[in-house]
């Protein structure tokens, strides 16, 4: 089968997630991505569990997955030598040290650039290339919390949000470096100019919050009226336009309700039982809405503890209500739909057996992508170093001896 990138190649220095994930998804499409790994235990990330019974990463797992592994002590001047050789062949480079780190070690944008003037040199960095904090180092919950993000995350007793369970500043900032590498490929093919990304935690999950930040940078007044304060109180959030709350059905098992527009909220009172309240006053806007809001929780909440969860999401979907399983991570992975869809799908890994993992959420219907595993620490050394930078066979067992790689 023919890849979308196949024949493009990648130099991986990048570690933990942002990068790695980046350039996985490249991998997932056909490109050829090298991981350059230090000798001995390699990308942090290979050390983070949880692990199979056969001691696989799942961390590992999920951001190098169809990639080749290759271990050079990049500090050394041949370690740096096989770097640049490698650079020499290839289209994309990355990588998500602390700013300046790059730099001091010899690759740098402008140090690769003079080895191969169309690389793509690909930046992931905490929070940017610019300002006061730009050679800070910060992980995902630092790009959570500076974006803004986590403000909008309700707590019990009002204490602050810490960041949520999921990664959602390193997954972001990787979808939009990836993309930013494809529109810059594009550049390339036009041009024939390689030219940096820069993408970053920060940028990324301000990006993320999208229209919700936009709605408080809207002026007051305008006629959007998105400035106008919203209830964001519990399990319950109101605007104009929207109500959505979440209940727990007779089976203890949560829903979500989506209720766009009056319509929609006449809908759902009517098919739980609550017709009196789509005539009612004090549920017509959100402003009376917010001031009654435990009266209307509360009612919600009596009745649909009537009925187990799956009865509610029939009778709410045969009367044109949007409502929602409110899922756990593994239910979301069962599900028939997350399956059909491969956004989840089985492998037969070497060490591991028969194993679920992530799919392709990106569908190409004419080159769809690949699915694999990731490499063992060093398993690409010898054939990368002899078949693309060319040393040989003693050259390459001096350097072992040596401990270069």
């Amino acid at each position: 089968m023919t890849y979308a990138l196949e024949g493009i190649r990648v130099i991986d220095l990048t570690q933990y997630q942002l990068g790695p994930h980046a350039t996985m998804m490249l991998a997932d499409m056909g490109a050829e991505v090298i991981k350059i790994e230090r000798p001995g235990d390699g990308d942090p990330g290979r050390l983070l569990g949880p692990w199979g019974p056969a001691g696989t990463s799942a961390f590992f797992e999920a951001n190098d997955r169809n990639k080749k592994s290759i271990t050079v002590d990049i500090k050394t001047e041949k370690g740096k030598e096989i770097i640049y050789k490698l650079v020499r062949q290839a289209d994309i480079f990355a990588q998500n040290f602390r700013p300046g780190t790059a730099e001091r070690l010899g690759f740098g944008y402008k140090d690769l650039y003079r080895i191969n003037p169309g690389i793509i040199y690909l930046t992931g960095s905490a929070f940017g290339l610019k300002g006061p904090m730009s050679k800070k180092p910060g992980f995902d919950g630092v790009g959570q919390a500076m974006s803004g993000i986590l403000s909008t995350v309700w707590t019990p007793e009002d204490v602050p949000a810490t960041s949520m369970e999921a990664s959602i500043s390193d997954q972001t900032a990787s979808f939009l470096l990836a993309l930013g590498a494809m529109v810059a490929l594009v550049h390339k093919e036009r041009t024939g100019e390689g030219q940096e990304v820069d993408v970053s935690l920060l940028g990324s999950t301000m990006e993320l919050a999208g229209w919700t930040l936009q709605s408080h940078l809207t002026p007051e007044g305008s006629a959007s009226n998105f400035q106008v304060p919203r209830a964001r109180i519990g399990r319950f959030g109101a605007s104009e336009a929207v109500i959505v709350s979440s209940h727990k059905a007779r089976d203890g098992k949560p829903i979500l309700l989506f209720l766009r527009g009056r319509a929609a909220q006449v809908k759902c009172f009517s098919i739980l039982g609550l017709e009196d309240f789509a005539d009612d006053s004090r549920f017509e806007t959100w402003e009376p809405i917010v001031e009654n809001l435990d009266i209307l929780l509360t009612a919600m909440d009596q009745r649909i503890l009537s009925r187990d969860r799956d009865d509610w999401l029939k009778l709410l979907d045969d009367g044109g209500v949007i409502a929602a399983p409110l899922h756990t991570l593994l239910e979301a992975a069962a599900h028939p739909q997350a399956i059909a869809n491969e956004y989840i799908a089985e492998i037969n890994h070497p060490k591991e057996g028969s194993m679920k993992i992530l799919g392709i959420p990106i569908k190409l219907h004419k080159t769809p992508g690949r699915l694999g595993i990731a490499p063992e620490l060093g398993e690409h050394t010898d054939e990368i170093l002899s078949e693309i930078a060319g040393y040989t066979t003693e050259e390459i067992a001096q350097m072992k001896r040596e401990e270069i790689i």
